[in-house]
Order: structure tokens, then C-alpha cells, then sequence
């Protein structure tokens, strides 16, 4: 998980200071070098898994996991971009306004639904990334976004 490292605000802005990622996304990887052989799937696999667990213990869903959002530190990983990350509690009490967050392509079913949803959704993002960092593409590279949400939901 990226570390924060400070923040400071005013009246008009919040500043949040994170440590520096120098390798870039897996998205960015997969952008410049195609598919990732199944070693490195592997080592990033078990490493986004171990963040993951750490925030679901801590009662939090990223809701964003995808290849843009996981950077690489020479080989060691670290989860980014929390903008629309929920504490669980906060989500049972934004089920009664519901609004679609995050990124189609990567989506739970039970996300693109908008209905009552877990830290089960986060691995079911991962399980999209892993399809990701194998084939090159997303699970549905045939679809458009509006294709792909229906085709999930």
C-alpha cells in the first residue's frame, strides 16, 4: 500500500503527499510490454493479496483495483488511488443513494448492480487484473463499457 507521507490544507484545498513509485503501473507495463510471464503474475498476485487482506481487516474496500492502480516498486507492489475507497460501515449507509464508482471493466457484478456489496468485490477486481496481466487486455475486449456492464450485471 503507497504511504502516505503528509498532508496540509486550507480553506480551499487539501494537499496529500504520497512516497514516490519510481517503476510505474502495471497498466503502464502491460502498455509497453505485453502480457507478464506467469512468475511475475504470480509475485504481483500474492503481493496485491497481501494489501488487500490488510485493508479488508481493516474494514476497508478499495473499489478501484485495476492495472493503473497497482504500482511497481522494483518488484515489490504497492496499492494506489484510495479516491473512492469505503470503510464498510460507510457503504451499508450509502446503499440507500447508490451511484456507479469505479472502473467497468474491472467491476463485481454486485458493484455494477449497485446492490449490497463486500470486500469480495476487491477480489473479484484482482481476478479481472490477473486476466489483465495474462492476455494484455481486460476480460472484455469485445465490449464497450456500457457492453461490459451489462454483460457483468
Amino acid at each position: 500500500i503507497l504511504n502516505l507521507l503528509g498532508s496540509q490544507h486550507d480553506e480551499e484545498t487539501l494537499n496529500i503527499f504520497l512516497e514516490y513509485v519510481p517503476g510505474g503501473s502495471v497498466a503502464t507495463m502491460l502498455n509497453n510490454y505485453g502480457p507478464l510471464e506467469e512468475t511475475l503474475v504470480r509475485s504481483f498476485n500474492r503481493q496485491i493479496l497481501q494489501g488487500l487482506n490488510y485493508l479488508h481487516e481493516k474494514d476497508i474496500i478499495h473499489r478501484d483495483i485495476k492495472g493503473a492502480n497497482i504500482l511497481d516498486n522494483k518488484g515489490g507492489i504497492k496499492i494506489s488511488d484510495f479516491g473512492i475507497s469505503k470503510k464498510v460501515e460507510d457503504i451499508i449507509a450509502t446503499m440507500s443513494r447508490p451511484s456507479l464508482q469505479g472502473s467497468v471493466f474491472w467491476m463485481a457484478p454486485e458493484v455494477v448492480k449497485q446492490t449490497s456489496y463486500t470486500s469480495k468485490a476487491d477480489i473479484w477486481s484482482l481476478g479481472c487484473l490477473i486476466i489483465e496481466m495474462f492476455t494484455g487486455d481486460h476480460p472484455f475486449p469485445e465490449f464497450n463499457q456500457m457492453q461490459a456492464m451489462f454483460r457483468v450485471g
